[in-house]
């Protein structure tokens, strides 16, 4: 019988499970199944309103691991376009490749639900450059111009449901100088020139950082996602 579930390990090592149908009993239980086998914590997102789903996962043996904001905002910006001096922004397209890689893991770091993170160099083409709703116009490095070193990234994919924010994020010690601001303002200039006008995104509700910035971009709350963990014996997810 088929339960219509998906499973992904990801480069973290965690298991991205998905029910293509809706998370029933059988298609929960079945996860568990699958990730016990294969020894690797399950992660499965929600709607928040979706109580009969979060009730047949828990049931299986997940937990509530965190929540994130749905929100959209427009792109025209309200932030300043110039980046701070001595801060440049360049394409994906028209950076070193591995360094990039590099960048992404060490960044994840910092993002809830993705620390341990390590991409091989064909796991980081194939989800980046080779991905369709890949744009180097919305795909930005921050680098700095005297020692180029990479601080910082932004990435807007373009699907075809609309632009969607993966990932705004600045390195330790290069945060509070308006980095982050530049390069969403600078990925958002090719979003209108492509003509839309909004863009969604999802942030964890215990980030205060992401709230604010989101604030500031004038974002609207279009609902809630849920996070569930299931780890199995001996298994820790690091999750968090």
């Amino acid at each position: 019988m088929s339960t219509h579930v998906t499973d992904l390990l990801r480069p973290d090592g965690r298991l991205l499970v998905r029910s293509t149908e809706g998370w029933t009993a059988e298609a929960a239980a079945f996860a568990v199944e699958v990730a016990n086998g294969r020894g690797a914590t399950a992660l499965a997102h929600i709607d928040g309103d979706s109580s009969a789903e979060y009730a047949a996962l828990v049931a299986a043996g997940f937990a509530e691991s965190r929540r994130q904001a749905v929100v959209a905002f427009p792109a025209e910006p309200s932030l300043d376009a110039v980046p701070p001096p001595g801060i440049e922004l360049r394409s994906a397209a028209d950076v070193d490749e591995d360094r990039l890689r590099l960048l992404d893991d060490e960044l994840r770091e910092d993002v809830p639900g993705t620390s341990g993170w390590r991409s091989t160099p064909g796991e980081f083409r194939d989800h980046t450059f080779a991905d369709p709703d890949f744009d180097p116009r919305t795909y930005l490095i921050a680098v700095d111009g005297e020692s180029g070193e990479y601080v910082g990234l932004v990435r807007i994919w373009m699907n075809p449901r609309g632009p969607r924010l993966g990932l705004v994020a600045v390195g330790r010690g290069h945060r509070r100088r308006g980095i982050a601001s530049a390069l969403i303002a600078g990925a958002l200039e090719a979003v209108r020139a492509s003509g839309a006008s909004e863009v969604t995104t999802e942030y964890d509700l215990e980030n205060v950082a992401s709230r604010t910035l989101f604030e500031r971009l004038g974002a609207r709350r279009l609902g809630t996602r849920i996070e569930l963990v299931y780890e199995p014996e001996g298994v820790a997810s690091g999750v968090g």
